[in-house]
């Protein structure tokens, strides 16, 4: 099993689930979790947002019609 380079940022301790969210939303093309992370963890949940997005490209090229 392989996975593209895909560089996952430093989490400071105590936002890993907010990036989970947001890797989660980003697979699945909504913002469902945006609302319950607290303000000082939107950034870490939108990073894990573009990663989602990312992982959904990935998958997608790999799908085979």
């Amino acid at each position: 099993m392989s996975i593209e380079n895909i560089e996952i940022p430093e989490i400071p301790h105590g936002h890993g689930l907010s990036f989970k969210k947001g890797v989660a939303d980003g697979l699945l093309e909504t913002k469902e979790h945006e609302s319950t992370c607290h303000e000082t963890h939107l950034a870490n949940y939108r990073r894990g947002y573009e990663i989602g997005e990312a992982l959904k490209k990935v998958i997608s090229n790999k799908v085979k019609a």
